[in-house]
């Protein structure tokens, strides 16, 4: 069975130092990334190991650093050799303090899913101040030797299983394309590329690998509403079949802190117009709570409102559905009342990452006879900011949002089968490849529920506007 990161990384300590620490490619990217940084910068070592060579190559600098790691001995070592801020933390989860100038995430993305390959390519662009800077140490899906490994066709990556450090261990490979796409999905431009061969200085560990550095610069504003480069128009009006939509709601799952920051987003509003359900999913009946709230579970063309009838509207997952976003959001703002102190609009849309639009977009849409177009939840929301902003609504903030659909079927295989089942149901109902949609929707679900035994990752986007004076 392969040994998890945190176990693997605790158990070697600085015998991962004396392997990889004296590296003259790594040191010479690091060097070239330290010289653009302005001073007193501050840069975040992600999967810091012992601290050596980055981090300490860092603060040697002059700069403040940050470093976190899933494994409680390496931020020991790194702590006590290299001075900084060392967490033992993992990256899927960690915040860090302040917008940071550069992160580096030197050979720590070998462990974890694709999907969460890509989230962390957006939580990379979402911690960085407006040109940081990303540099990513990896290694391409050529170097597998012999074809090791199982492609994954949703997340265009191989899954492979090796030994390494005399340890079996699963790892993920993307190619050298795939690398430089999802730095530009996530609003990055390519700086540097350098790719090199590396013994390892350990006498049990001596094979040749192939290392690719790659340092990125942020070039985006807003990286939630990726992936870019954006389209230039909106697909046409997509279609969903309501009951089945009901159903897979009816398994949506939130952890107590992220229901938590959406109540908070709410307190104090007393008239709310819930359009799409999402308040009575994400809240349950605890939304209705001291408040007055009117649900419409589709989109009206004219909703059946007088004008300022409301100080917030929240719309959950159907901006897909309306005949025109520009007519729909005029209606919105129509029945706000504009001289509430709460007035505001909540839009939420699917996150770039998020699994279940990546398994339609890449596997049912591309089947579907009426195919408008791969749906893109940033560029709906990315439109939406603009025209609330000519209207008035231009004070935005855009926050991720985790869900997730849970399933307790009793076993994995039935877990599948319902996804299979249900998922096709909700956007392609009727069509005529229905079961080869179905057929080709088993590799990659049973892939992801093994990544994650029970849910499918559900990532969201609230974007939030107020009046401009507000």
């Amino acid at each position: 069975m392969e040994v998890d990161a945190e176990t693997l990384f605790n158990a070697l300590g600085e015998r991962y130092e004396d392997a990889y620490a004296d590296s003259p490619g790594l040191l010479e990217v690091t060097e070239y990334v330290v010289s653009k940084l302005p001073r007193s910068s501050h840069v975040l070592d992600v999967g810091c190991g012992t601290g050596k060579p980055v981090a300490a190559a860092i603060a040697s600098a002059g700069h403040t650093v940050y470093g976190i790691d899933v494994a409680e001995n390496m931020v020991r070592i790194a702590a006590s050799q290299v001075p900084g801020t060392f967490l033992k933390a993992d990256m899927r989860t960690y915040t860090p303090p302040v917008k940071m100038d550069a992160v580096f995430a030197i050979y720590s993305l070998y462990q974890i899913r694709p999907s969460d390959v890509h989230k962390m390519m957006y939580r990379f662009a979402e911690w960085l101040k407006g040109d940081g800077i990303l540099v990513l140490g990896v290694s391409p899906s050529s170097a597998l030797v012999g074809g090791k490994g199982v492609h994954d066709p949703v997340w265009d990556c191989t899954r492979s299983k090796v030994t390494w450090m005399e340890r079996p261990v699963f790892e993920l490979y993307f190619s050298q394309t795939a690398w430089l796409n999802l730095f530009r999905e996530a609003g990055f431009a390519i700086e540097l590329e350098k790719m090199f061969d590396y013994i390892s200085k350990d006498p049990k560990h001596t094979r040749s690998e192939t290392h690719y550095l790659i340092v990125g610069r942020k070039s985006v504003s807003h990286p939630l509403l990726g992936p870019y480069p954006l389209p230039e128009c909106l697909p046409g009006k997509s279609m969903r079949n309501e009951s089945a939509w009901r159903r897979l709601q009816g398994h949506l799952f939130l952890k107590d802190d992220e229901r938590m920051k959406l109540s908070s987003m709410l307190e104090g509003h007393q008239r709310i117009l819930d359009i799409g359900q999402g308040l009575k999913d994400f809240l349950g009946k605890a939304s209705a709570r001291n408040k007055s709230v009117e649900t419409l579970p589709t989109p009206f063309n004219n909703l059946p409102y007088p004008d300022a009838q409301f100080d917030a509207v929240i719309v959950t997952m159907i901006l897909d559905y309306v005949d025109d976003l520009r007519d729909f959001l005029l209606e919105a703002v129509r029945v706000i009342d504009k001289s509430s102190s709460n007035a505001r609009i909540i839009l939420i849309q699917g996150a770039p990452y998020n699994e279940v639009q990546k398994l339609m977009n890449t596997v049912c849409t591309p089947l579907s006879c009426k195919n408008t177009g791969t749906a893109h939840q940033g560029l709906l929301l990315h439109s939406a900011m603009k025209i609330l902003a000519e209207i008035g609504f231009g004070g935005t903030s855009l926050r991720p949002l985790s869900t997730s659909y849970s399933f307790d079927e009793n076993s994995s295989s039935n877990r599948s089968n319902a996804l299979v089942e249900m998922l096709p149901n909700v956007w392609f109902p009727g069509e005529k490849k229905h079961e080869q949609m179905k057929r080709e929707l088993a590799f990659p679900i049973e892939k992801l529920l093994h990544d994650h035994p029970g849910f499918l990752q559900n990532e969201l986007v609230i974007l939030e506007a107020v009046l401009d004076d507000h």
